[in-house]
């Protein structure tokens, strides 16, 4: 039930997989309570030679081994690459099966320190109970679920052992124990909304140090981030187109700047559904656009998506004004093998060559022969039939 809740994934992606990574951030909390609830449990065992005190410590400690190897594994995953959801969600599951399987023998060995008259052996349990309890709160809680089952797998057999065994003042530790896990409950969802707004917070920050307000593309920076992630041991072709538009500053003059963000917006999603999903699409300045093409190993595919992007970016808008509104580009791109790109280099290339087809009247280049794949190659374009706002 609790796992079928798990998989019913309600926070936004990133934040979700944030959520989860922080689950492998736990090595020296556990390693911890593994030692200590050893420590215990053989204690127990010394005292009262009951076979099920060495039997739960070591089932016990096989469990904090399995959940040390996962964190470690996890973590492993982590640093070679980013994580699918699926392979998140799969994680996650391993936590929750791991860090249940290692509180139900704390449960059970404190359950049998309560059951005992001697009050040294119910300290020690109330040690053990609450220092894990108390570490559960506060180091999962990012995953409620994993961490409310935890600590109920804890503390339960303890309550009902305390409360079956009323002797001494072990009926008033049973209900302090029921009160204490409930507000561990409490404290366990409190801290998981701070967590959950906080990294919400810190990745909307992110987004926004990367991206173009505006139209939600790239800035210079997520242009930059997005071409040194690309793989340099490859013999792949990377190309950077550089557009800007003719006649823009008409539109703005001519129907007031509202209705020029509204264009530059729908023009950015028509550039964006033209590019593939590993391609970079960014808004470098009031006007001025850069696609990052990698991938391909064509020469004839920068030429395509080139066509492609000034057939369907010149097309008419419909942006609240009482006709359509149609733009020109004047586009350049330039390419070069991504094992020896220089951004820089690429994007020169392309702006130049983007002017020269401006001063031509307007358009896209031409397809391009690379004759030397070692050298950046810069394509410029003949006259394509400058469009203007009508």
């Amino acid at each position: 039930m609790i796992l079928r809740l798990m998989h019913r994934q309600t926070e936004p992606i990133n934040v979700y997989k944030a959520l989860v990574s922080a689950l492998s951030d736990n090595m020296l909390p556990t390693a911890a309570i593994w030692a200590v609830f050893s420590g215990i449990g053989l204690y127990a065992y010394s005292e009262t030679g009951a076979a099920v005190a060495l039997g739960t410590t070591v089932v016990g400690g096989l469990a904090s081994a399995l959940k040390l190897l996962l964190i470690l594994f996890h973590r492993r995953a982590m640093d070679v690459r980013s994580l699918s959801l699926a392979t998140t969600k799969r994680f996650e599951v391993g936590h929750a099966v791991a860090t249940w399987c290692m509180a139900a023998p704390i449960g059970a060995l404190s359950a049998l320190l309560f059951s005992l008259p001697a009050l040294h052996l119910q300290v020690v349990g109330t040690a053990l109970l609450f220092g894990y309890c108390a570490g559960v709160a506060t180091r999962i809680s990012v995953r409620p679920l994993i961490a409310v089952g935890a600590v109920t797998l804890a503390a339960l057999p303890a309550i009902a052992s305390a409360l079956v065994f009323i002797q001494d003042a072990r009926l008033l530790i049973g209900a302090v124990f029921a009160l204490f896990l409930l507000i561990a409950v409490e404290t366990i969802w409190h801290s998981y909304g701070n967590a959950s707004r906080l990294i919400t917070m810190r990745l909307q920050m992110t987004n926004l140090a990367r991206l173009d307000p505006l139209t939600s593309l790239c800035n210079r920076l997520g242009l930059r981030e997005a071409f040194d992630a690309l793989p340099r041991h490859t013999d792949d072709l990377i190309a950077v187109h550089a557009f800007d538009l003719d006649g823009f500053k008409a539109i703005n003059d001519q129907f007031g700047h509202a209705t020029g963000d509204r264009l530059l917006k729908a023009l950015s999603e028509r550039l964006h559904q033209l590019v593939d999903h590993n391609d970079a699409v960014a808004r470098v300045g009031g006007d001025e656009f850069v696609v990052l093409q990698s991938g391909f190993d064509s020469q004839s595919d920068p030429g395509i998506l080139a066509g492609n992007i000034h057939h369907q970016l010149t097309e008419p808008y419909e942006v609240g004004t009482h006709q359509p509104i149609r733009v020109g580009l004047s586009l350049g791109f330039s390419v070069a093998p991504v094992s020896t790109a220089s951004l820089d280099a690429l994007l020169r290339e392309a702006d130049a060559k983007s002017y020269e087809v401006k001063r031509s009247g307007g358009g896209w280049g031409a397809e391009p022969t690379l004759t030397n794949p070692a050298d950046t190659l810069a394509i410029g374009s003949v006259p394509a039939g400058g469009i203007v706002a009508t």
